[in-house]
This record gives C-alpha cells, sequence and structure tokens, in this order.
C-alpha cells in the first residue's frame, strides 16, 4: 500500500497578507540604537575621533588587558584583527552588546571576537574615563589583536 501525500492547507485557511507589527521603538515610544546624531550604518567609522587623552587609552587598555584571555584555538602570532563598537553610559558600562565592524578573514576570528566581548563585560566599569568628556567616548571603535589579550594557547 502505498501511503497518501499528506495534505497542504486550503488557500482560504492561509492569510494571504500578514500585517506587520509596529517596531519596537515606535510600538513602546522608545529610542532604541545609536544617538540620532551617528550618521551611517553599523559598519560605518566612527562618527568623530574620541578626543581623550593618551593616558586615559593607555588606563583603559591595560585594565582592558586583565580581563582579556586568549582563546586556545588562537595563537599569539596570529595575524588576526577584529575592531568593535562599544557604547558606554556615562558611569563607564556596556550600553549595549558590542557589534563587530571589522574583522580579518579568519576561522579563528569568531573566537578572538568572543574573548573581546567578554573582556569587555567583565571588566566594567571603565572608571579612568574622564566623566566630563563621556560625549566624546560614549561610543568607541576598538581594535584587537592576539597581543592585546593575556595567557595564550599553553
Amino acid at each position: 500500500m502505498v501511503p497518501s501525500p499528506p495534505s497542504l492547507p486550503s488557500p482560504s485557511a492561509v492569510p494571504a497578507v500578514i500585517p506587520q507589527e509596529p517596531d519596537v521603538s515606535i510600538k513602546y515610544h522608545v529610542l532604541l540604537g545609536l544617538p540620532n546624531d551617528h550618521v551611517g550604518g553599523f559598519d560605518a567609522p566612527a562618527y568623530k575621533t574620541a578626543d581623550v587623552d593618551d593616558s586615559h587609552i593607555a588606563a583603559f587598555r591595560r585594565h582592558l588587558k586583565t580581563c582579556s584571555i586568549l582563546p586556545k584555538s588562537v595563537a599569539p602570532s596570529d595575524a588576526i584583527k577584529i575592531m568593535l563598537r562599544i557604547n558606554m553610559t556615562p558611569d563607564g558600562r556596556l550600553a549595549s552588546e558590542p557589534i563587530l565592524v571589522e574583522a580579518s578573514a579568519s576561522a579563528k576570528g569568531p573566537a578572538l571576537m568572543q574573548s573581546a566581548i567578554h573582556a569587555l563585560q567583565a571588566c566594567q566599569p571603565y572608571a579612568m574615563l574622564p566623566a566630563d568628556r563621556y560625549g566624546e567616548w560614549k561610543v568607541l571603535d576598538l581594535s584587537f589583536t592576539p597581543q592585546d589579550f593575556t595567557g595564550g594557547n599553553g
């Protein structure tokens, strides 16, 4: 005996058009995403250069390195570079999940990116950033290479 093919729903049972739900920002009257003065999409270059003293940036990087562990699948000599965009709150915490804006073509890139995101989350808050210059560092593009991480695949 040959089984009969499954029956399809009748055309009248499937709606021809499903009405679209309103955008969350419209539905709940909230602003989501980057500030209004941001120009471009997620992969656009930073819209202005942070005017933060080099000593603050060096302190930020030193602090971040204490939380950055190189994934076992990545060697310190691997030629990998990623860039993440982070949105910060005035108290030096991440305002949202970091997003990837640039990466080398490498199978090891995703592991490096996940380690960088984990380090950014684990090292909060970033109190070394000057509160009076928040407008300059509320959105940062940060590059990472294996040399920016401690440890190794040993």
